[in-house]
């Protein structure tokens, strides 16, 4: 069975929204992040789905393509990682991205704003290469 593009393509479009609404974020200052409180919610919670966006095009790929049956997101990423959709090289940035996913969801108050904020101006750029990869595996011209 072959992996949903539009499926696939409608997930990256998502995901670059998100995370060129974060990016609005990027420079503040903690105390002018923190000095409305929804700039931490709404950043939260574009980050959790914009990580969930990623894990969902893995999964995609991984029951589509046949690869295996993940148990949980870090088997999900490791997968990913072994037929590149992740960059081998960073699927321990990934499992954090989704450790980071779970505490939001799970552990809502063990998430502080500074967190948030310098994963908005240190690591949005860790998208970027997963969104390479998944377009090149599955829009690239020989592929359409």
């Amino acid at each position: 069975m072959n992996v949903d593009k539009e499926k696939i393509r409608q997930k990256i479009h998502f995901m670059r929204e998100n995370l060129k609404n974060l990016q609005q974020f990027q420079g503040m200052s903690i105390g002018e992040f923190m000095s409305n409180k929804l700039n931490e919610h709404a950043a939260i919670r574009m980050l959790q789905i914009t990580i969930e966006a990623t894990l969902d095009i893995c999964a995609h790929a991984i029951a589509r393509e046949g690869w295996g049956l993940p148990k949980n997101y870090a088997e999900v990423v490791e997968i990913a990682a072994g037929e590149g959709i992740i960059p081998f090289e960073m699927r321990d940035t990934y499992k954090k991205m989704a450790r980071f996913r779970n505490r939001v969801v799970h552990l809502y108050d063990d998430v502080n704003p500074e967190e948030v904020l310098d994963i908005i101006n240190c690591r949005l750029d860790d998208f970027g290469p997963f969104l390479e990869n998944v377009i090149n595996k599955y829009f690239s011209s020989n592929q359409d």
